[in-house]
């Protein structure tokens, strides 16, 4: 993933018919962590501290089984000295560990993205970022900019407290920015980052569960990386500017009555997942009336039938993708991007979305139309059309 591809004279030739919404993805980037867990990796890690007679360690080690997850990228704390005692981390260290790995990996993503565009991050006029793993101020994204040499007076936008729906977020808020642009006769080239270090954060979730003697599923769902994307308007966009995805339209719904059924708590060792079992049958409930709205603004998505779409749908789990794909009756060949990915690098909350759209574009049998949809704590729906350059 992030791989740079050069625009052949087809996709020249079809510019101005996809370029219609004047914002274009020009280059995406995806940097994984070198160190891959699997499941047993995490009942080892596990029984160093509690016993496997636990009846909370025993639900939850029956779910890491369970997950259809096969690996799982995490950094090197997963096997640093400070995470192995009787106690988790202070958040302290916790913060210190996510600047200097969330820094590297959010950089690699960035330069993946840049060089898949063809542009200098000197050349960057936004940054847009999000994390749902850190809230140190100055923000990661601080750091981000000053190791790529973005310039100091570039405009920045740090979204935090979105979850797993915080990559399509930064997207929509990037297009807001870059049509604000459009209307006011400038160039706009937004950096788009997301960065999650999931793994510092298992440790204080199996803590938690042994004292309240309650499942918390995040150990055996998450994983780490980053993701980034560069979004330019039209003023922005020359002939020879690569063409990856044009976006249509984008929406945010929160789905009333549903704020106690997701959440990511701060704790004295970390962050801490609550994620009620309702979430998979409300997920998949709440992404119709987002499309619906979508296609009835949108005249050319209605010939085109749900199933005849790409799918980057967020793999927050199994049963939340076959919810979806249930609800919405999408066939297999939709999903196999997110399928991927959740089999190989499980759930990288922001991040995952990302990494799904940059995996699309490396199919073989690639649909024009993408639907990018994702979910996160309220329960938040995010939701982007967008058009594929084949």
């Amino acid at each position: 993933m992030g791989s740079s591809f050069s625009q052949t004279k087809l996709e020249m030739s079809a510019s101005s018919e996809n370029d219609h919404s004047g914002l274009v993805i020009t280059g995406l980037g995806t940097e994984w962590p070198s160190v891959l867990i699997r499941p047993n990796d995490l009942k080892d890690y596990a029984l160093k501290f509690y016993s496997e007679v636990d009846s909370w360690l025993k639900t939850l080690l029956k779910i890491n089984d369970q997950t259809g997850i096969e690996s799982r990228a995490v950094v090197d704390v997963w096997n640093d000295p400070r995470w192995h005692f009787d106690k988790p981390p202070p958040a302290e260290v916790i913060d210190t560990v996510f600047r200097v790995h969330g820094t590297r990996l959010a950089k690699a993503a960035a330069l993946n993205a840049l060089h898949d565009a063809g542009i200098d991050a000197t050349s960057i006029t936004h940054i847009v970022s999000v994390t749902a793993t850190n809230s140190g101020s100055p923000g990661y994204d601080q750091l981000v900019a000053r190791e790529l040499g973005i310039p100091e007076t570039t405009e920045r936008v740090l979204l935090n407290g979105i979850g797993c729906a915080g990559g399509l977020a930064a997207l929509r808020v990037a297009s807001d920015l870059a049509t604000a642009a459009t209307y006011r006769g400038q160039k706009a080239r937004v950096l788009v980052v997301a960065c999650e270090i999931c793994s510092i954060h298992i440790r204080a979730e199996l803590h938690a569960a042994s004292e309240s003697n309650t499942i918390g599923i995040g150990p055996a769902l998450f994983s780490d990386g980053a993701s980034a994307l560069v979004l330019c308007n039209s003023h922005a966009l020359s002939h020879t500017t690569p063409r990856r995805f044009a976006v249509v339209d984008w929406s945010t719904h929160i789905v009333p009555g549903t704020d106690q059924e997701m959440s990511y708590n701060v704790t004295s060792h970390g962050f801490q997942l609550s994620l009620s079992k309702n979430v998979p049958a409300l997920a998949s409930t709440a992404v119709k009336g987002p499309i619906q709205n979508m296609a009835m603004k949108n005249d050319d998505m209605n010939p085109v039938p749900q199933s005849e779409f790409d799918w980057a749908l967020h793999p927050g789990g199994s049963a939340i993708i076959t919810g979806v794909q249930k609800s919405l009756s999408l066939p297999d060949r939709a999903l196999i991007a997110t399928n991927e990915i959740y089999k190989t690098r499980g759930n990288t909350s922001s991040v995952s979305v990302l990494a799904v759209l940059d995996k699309i574009r490396s199919l073989e049998d690639r649909r024009k139309n993408v639907i990018a949809c994702s979910f996160g704590p309220g329960l938040t729906v995010e939701m982007v059309h967008l058009k594929q350059y084949l």
